[in-house]
């Protein structure tokens, strides 16, 4: 092999790993997470809490009743942070209800949230309780 094919064929390999070095996904730092799952007015719910900086809860309810109005409460450390009602959206043909992104600040010691939803109007409520300790 000549020295410029040597040269031609490094060169080669180091625009193709470049290439797939930008190519891949970013890793994003996670941080500890809680979660609660179970059953409510015949629908399954999926409750999170993600501690990063900041606490950020999401909570999704599938198979609910078409047309129906389901509502979020956040408290954190006995403090309400957020409450959000959401009418129920039809996907993949079944209805479903998603909340995102209730946030709350990170306090000093333990964190205790109890995440509640509840039907607009209607038969469905679970209350749950997810705890980070210090």
């Amino acid at each position: 092999m000549t020295n410029r094919m040597i040269a031609l064929t490094t060169a080669g390999a180091l625009v193709a790993g470049s290439a797939a070095l930008l190519a891949a996904p970013v890793a994003q730092a996670d941080g500890p997470e809680r979660h609660a799952h179970g059953r409510v007015a015949g629908a399954t719910y999926e409750i999170a809490v993600e501690k990063e900086r900041r606490f950020e809860v999401d909570a999704d309810i599938d198979g609910v009743p078409a047309g129906s109005t389901w509502r979020l409460v956040v408290v954190h450390d006995g403090e309400r942070v957020g409450a959000r009602t959401a009418a129920a959206v039809r996907d993949d043909g079944r209805w479903e209800v998603d909340f995102r992104e209730v946030r709350s600040r990170n306090t000093a010691g333990p964190d205790r949230f109890k995440v509640t939803l509840t039907r607009v109007g209607g038969p469905g409520k679970v209350t749950r309780k997810l705890a980070f300790p210090r």
